[in-house]
C-alpha cells in the first residue's frame, strides 16, 4: 500500500495520484488535522505500513510520520521543501483579505515562531470574529451565520496548520531509504532532509507536470522495486 501525503486544495500542479500507481491511499482528507507541529500533525493521521509518497511541503510531515512509525520505511518526495514563515503569513493574509470591510489588525505575526499553537488559536478566533462581523453587517444573525462562520474559519485554519506542521527543521536521524524527485528548476534540499540513504532523480519537466511525467513514474516504480528486492533478500 502506498500512503499519499498531498494537500487536497486546488493548485495547477498535477497531484501525486497522477502517477496512477496501484494501491494509493490518501492520508490528507476531510476533516484535516488542525495541529501546529509536525509531530502532532502526523499523530492525527490514520496511517499504516508501506512507503510514503509526499509532495512539496508535505515532505516534512512524511518525515515525522515515518519517524513515528518506529521502523524504516521508504519515502518518495516530489519537489520537497519546507514551508516558511512567509508561506504562513501569506495564507493568513489571504484569509483576512477574503472578508470584506474588516478594519481590525491581524494577529501579530511575531507570535508564530515561539508559540505556533497559541498563534493558531488566536487566528481561529480572529477569522471567526471577522466573518461574523461581515455577515452581521449584511443583516444576518443567529443560527443563520453560525455554520458559514465555522466553515470559513475551519477551511483556512486547516491550511494554516498544514503549513505550520511542515515548517522548520527536521529530525536529523535516518528514517529509511529516500527518493527525492525534482523538477527542472527546483532546488535540491538534501541538507534539509534527514541523514541516510538518499537518491535524487532530476526530471526534465516543469513543476506543474512533474508527477504526471512518464520519467517520474518510471523512476518511482524502479525505486520501489529495488526497495522490495532488498526487503526479500
Amino acid at each position: 500500500m502506498l500512503r499519499i501525503l498531498d494537500y487536497p486544495g486546488r493548485r495547477p500542479e498535477a497531484p501525486v495520484t497522477a502517477l496512477e500507481l496501484d494501491g494509493m491511499v490518501g492520508l490528507l482528507k476531510d476533516p484535516l488535522p488542525v495541529e501546529a507541529t509536525g509531530l502532532a500533525y502526523a499523530a492525527r493521521l490514520d496511517d499504516g505500513p508501506g512507503p510514503i509518497l509526499a509532495y512539496c511541503a508535505a515532505s516534512a510531515i512524511a518525515v515525522h510520520l515515518a519517524r513515528r512509525s518506529g521502523y524504516p520505511r521508504p519515502l518518495i518526495l516530489f519537489d520537497p521543501m519546507p514551508a516558511g514563515d512567509d508561506d504562513v503569513a501569506r495564507a493568513y493574509a489571504d484569509a483576512v483579505g477574503q472578508v470584506p470591510g474588516g478594519s481590525e489588525p491581524p494577529v501579530p505575526f511575531d507570535e508564530l515562531p515561539a508559540e505556533p499553537g497559541m498563534f493558531l488559536q488566536a487566528v481561529d478566533e480572529d477569522l471567526r470574529r471577522r466573518a461574523e462581523t461581515a455577515l452581521r453587517a449584511q443583516g444576518l444573525s443567529g443560527d443563520v451565520i453560525a455554520e458559514p462562520v465555522a466553515h470559513f474559519a475551519r477551511q483556512h485554519l486547516a491550511y494554516l496548520s498544514y503549513l505550520l506542521a511542515a515548517r522548520g527543521a527536521l529530525p536529523p536521524e535516518p528514517i529509511g531509504p529516500m527518493l527525492q524527485v525534482l523538477s527542472r528548476e527546483h532546488p535540491d534540499h538534501r541538507d534539509w532532509l534527514p541523514a541516510g540513504e538518499l537518491t535524487t532523480l532530476r526530471i526534465d519537466s516543469d513543476r506543474t507536470g512533474l508527477t504526471a511525467h512518464e520519467a517520474t513514474r518510471n523512476g518511482v516504480t524502479s525505486f520501489l522495486a529495488a526497495v522490495t528486492r532488498r526487503q526479500h533478500t
